[in-house]
């Protein structure tokens, strides 16, 4: 069986209603944890080394030694508990799914077996992967559900609470500012925020997050923008740079360049039509990191007309399908788009 929505899970636990198999994963590694904690803590009452086995996901799993302990009963306790911590699928042998396959059909009442996937998401929906097959069997003898990562807005909150507990304040618009640099991935979200919050205890700045945090892809290529906004060339090009070293397509790059553009056009269309920048976000569906999107299109469409902006988009859009079909290196097309840019930012 599959769930959509967590709060089953909750429920589950208040009603002390668990299944013999779970299957968590996906992109919200903290929430993942949470619940691993929540359903280890109601399932492992007694005994703790005799009703408890875990074994690690991301290097191969001994599925007989698994089978062993999940097939035993509990030891002077209602339950046991097992768990496969972060399952990387493609480690698993036919051999393995196949015995897999088996124990799931095979638990006992008394036993809970807890699958978790954070670090490899990605590769529970992928054709060639062996995590559709997990999927499968998990949602045939068990329940299955999917923690999607949460929004910035919610990311936000998470690293104003974790800056909090480290002994600093964190201002939203920051916090909104740190979910973006960690591209909203929540476990380091708190780490950074920890780490920010011991550097400035009096209090986290954007410029202590610029400075203190690498950026996530998103985030580096906003900062491109950025950089073109105020006409400096060689910081640009540098970017683009370190991008391209570490692997980031430059269709992705592109795409995300002209993101930013459409912010700006979007933001000086409202401009002109007299609209306040919050009834603009709002009418427009920006929210969370989109409402920080805007906001920064709002302070970097001032130094371009409309016209120009427009003409821009139509540029990095030919830019966009060159790169899509075999023509010119990628990389040189990118890099021909952010100097057209800056040619025609020369006269304003």
């Amino acid at each position: 069986m599959t769930i959509a929505d967590p709060k089953k899970i909750d429920a589950m636990i208040k009603a002390g209603d668990l299944p013999s198999l779970m299957l968590l994963w996906g992109e919200d590694s903290v929430s993942i944890l949470r619940y691993q904690r929540k359903l280890e803590a109601l399932a492992v009452t007694a005994f703790p080394d005799f009703n408890r086995y875990s074994c690690d996901g991301r290097s191969a799993v001994n599925v007989d030694a698994l089978a062993d302990s999940a097939l035993s009963l509990p030891v002077m306790a209602p339950r046991r508990f097992a768990l496969i911590d972060d399952l990387n699928p493609n480690l698993l042998s036919a051999s393995d799914l196949e015995k897999l396959r088996q124990l799931a059909g095979e638990l006992p009442e008394e036993t809970l077996l807890l699958i978790t996937v954070r670090t490899s998401p990605e590769l529970m929906k992928k054709r060639d992967s062996k995590g559709p097959k997990v999927l499968e069997l998990c949602d045939k003898h068990g329940v299955v559900c999917s923690l999607a990562r949460p929004g910035a807005s919610a990311l936000a909150q998470t690293a104003i609470e974790a800056a909090k507990r480290a002994g600093a304040p964190l201002a939203r618009e920051d916090a909104l500012l740190l979910a973006e640099y960690c591209g909203r991935d929540p476990q380091r979200v708190i780490t950074e925020a920890q780490k920010l919050a011991a550097h400035s205890p009096e209090g986290i700045t954007a410029e202590d997050i610029r400075q203190l945090v690498a950026p996530a892809a998103d985030a580096r290529v906003f900062d491109l923008a950025d950089k073109i906004v105020a006409k400096n060339h060689s910081a640009a090009m540098a970017t683009i740079e370190e991008l391209i070293f570490l692997r980031e397509d430059p269709v992705t790059i592109l795409s995300i360049l002209s993101m930013a553009f459409v912010d700006m056009y979007r933001a000086a269309a409202a401009r002109k039509e007299g609209i306040p920048p919050a009834e603009a976000k709002k009418a427009l569906g920006y929210s969370g990191s989109g409402g920080f999107r805007y906001d920064r299109g709002v302070e970097n469409q001032r130094r371009f007309s409309l016209p120009m902006l427009r003409d821009i988009l139509a540029m990095l859009a030919r830019a966009d399908s060159q790169m899509k079909q075999s023509g010119p290196d990628p990389r040189v097309t990118l890099e021909a788009a952010v100097a057209e840019i800056f040619r025609r930012m020369e006269g304003i």
